[in-house]
């Protein structure tokens, strides 16, 4: 780097010293000529400051007040008598050269300052220029090419800086194009942690943290980036703008695919199920025929009836997949009738208890009062849910529990069951669409959508359910709340009330 700004500052200070030479050869050719000619004192005052104007546009302040004074000499010993001698007899001389003076001292100043703020104004017009073109070329990307790589070469090509270093936070990686001669990175990485800028002029380093909202996405670092006090701030703004597009992209685009993903699942689902009912309702008729026929000996009525019986499970199972992929692709519309909820309870406990047998069912019941208004068949597909969730998950030769009581103005349908629980980070989650539990993934099959479907049915009685969390490690218990009817049939309260 120092190999690189010693030729420049050379150049520029042999710059300087020409156009100082050009100015000093200027007021010797106006002093001579002058001299020669015999101009007058206040002909050649313009002609200075002429040349001293020409100066200050050309060249900084000192050069041109340097050169103003040059002049100011020339002109007291060459114009001012006495001629030849620094003295200045007349009183109206000597005021004229001081007024000469702080004349050329001042235009110096002014065109100087004129100069500088011209340079500054071309420059930031330049900056923005570019600025324009790095945004146009970012809004033009197409988003799912838009990355990292992409976002610090557009930076590069824009603005020349010599490294460029940007650090995300959504994926904690660190991508730098250039070669840098300091500790970029090092410094890139800190200003996210700490959510503070940072610049070192000395080596040319500027750090900006990028933010989304109140919150820090990640941080970008230039090291020789010209005008980064200006410059700076918009492309970190470029930067944080860039990337949250990006990640808004692939965001839309997975719920896109997953969208897609569930219309074909819900589709493939509905087709077995279909596909399934006919060939069964055939083994169901042949099965009932021969047990009727009365022309099968003992052994023969067995196999045909557990024929019969599988049958009838299989057909039960098409129907719950026909009935849950309808309830998953659209909203639950129940046909609320007065429901004996524990007689809904214990239809769906004696199904389940008479398919599980290496499973200890215990019921209890609330007496009087379970009374509320409920669609029978899917307050039935919601328990079954529970059900098969409980024994799904329990050890053999565990309790199920399951039980219905009032509570207030509720009726509570509670399932549960031994030998299994769910992760403190996992239990707010257990109700999602698709989500099973990490330890339980790779042991039971399923497809993360019983509890998903159970409480959209609950939620669609205007009730609710919930993973009951005040009970002790190793047992999993739901509860499913539903409002009760008074003794008249009519409502005591909604959930929400």
């Amino acid at each position: 780097m120092d190999r690189v700004a010693m030729p420049r500052n050379r150049q520029r200070y042999l710059h300087k010293c020409g156009q100082a030479a050009l100015g000093v050869l200027a007021i010797a050719c106006v002093t001579f000529s002058g001299f020669r000619l015999h101009f007058n004192a206040t002909t050649v005052v313009l002609l200075y400051l002429l040349v001293i104007v020409w100066q200050s546009l050309k060249g900084g302040f000192a050069l041109s007040a340097s050169v103003a004074m040059i002049s100011a000499v020339c002109l007291d010993l060459f114009f001012l008598p006495p001629i030849f001698s620094l003295r200045i007899v007349d009183p109206l001389n000597v005021l004229a050269f001081i007024v000469f003076g702080v004349v050329a001292v001042v235009i110096t100043h002014l065109v100087c300052r004129l100069r500088g703020e011209a340079g500054r104004a071309q420059r930031r017009s330049y900056n923005l220029e570019q600025l324009y073109d790095v945004a146009r070329q970012l809004l033009l990307a197409k988003p799912d090419r838009l990355d990292a790589a992409l976002l610090l070469k557009t930076f590069r090509d824009g603005f020349a800086p010599s490294t460029v270093c940007l650090y995300r936070a959504d994926t904690g990686e660190l991508h730098i194009d250039g070669t840098a001669q300091s500790d970029l990175a090092e410094r890139t990485r800190t200003a996210y942690l700490l959510a503070k800028d940072g610049d070192d002029e000395h080596l040319g380093i500027v750090v900006r943290c990028l933010r989304a909202g109140s919150s820090v996405t990640g941080a970008i670092g230039f090291e020789g980036l010209p005008d980064s006090d200006w410059v700076a701030g918009p492309l970190s703004v470029f930067a944080a703008a860039a990337l949250e597009q990006a990640r808004a992209f692939r965001k839309a685009s997975h719920e896109t695919a997953a969208a897609q993903a569930e219309v074909f699942r819900t589709a493939i689902l509905d087709a077995l199920a279909h596909e399934f009912k006919t060939p069964l309702a055939t083994i169901l008729a042949v099965a009932g025929g021969l047990r009727e026929s009365k022309r099968l000996g003992t052994e023969e009525l067995e196999l045909a009836s557990t024929i019969e019986l599988e049958a009838s499970r299989l057909s039960s199972l098409a129907n719950r997949l026909l009935r849950m992929a309808g309830l998953d692709r659209e909203e639950v519309k129940p046909r609320m009738r007065n429901t004996n909820i524990q007689a809904v309870v214990e239809g769906a406990v004696l199904r389940y208890a008479t398919q599980s047998r290496d499973r200890q069912v215990q019921v209890t019941s609330p007496g009087q009062g379970s009374r509320a208004l409920a669609d029978c068949e899917l307050l039935d597909l919601a328990i079954t849910q529970l059900l098969d969730n409980a024994f799904k998950y329990s050890i053999a030769g565990s309790a199920v529990t399951v039980g219905t009581k009032v509570e207030g103005q509720f009726v509570v349908i509670r399932v549960g069951n031994e030998g299994s629980s769910i992760a403190l980070q996992e239990q707010d989650r257990v109700f999602e669409r698709f989500y099973r539990g990490t330890s339980v993934r790779g042991l039971v099959s399923g497809a993360g959508l019983g509890l998903y479907v159970a409480r959209k049915i609950a939620v669609a009685h205007g009730g609710s359910l919930e993973l009951d969390k005040s009970t002790s490690p190793g047992t999993v218990v739901f509860n499913l709340r539903l409002s009760r009817l008074n003794s008249n049939g009519c409502h005591r309260a909604t959930a929400g009330s």
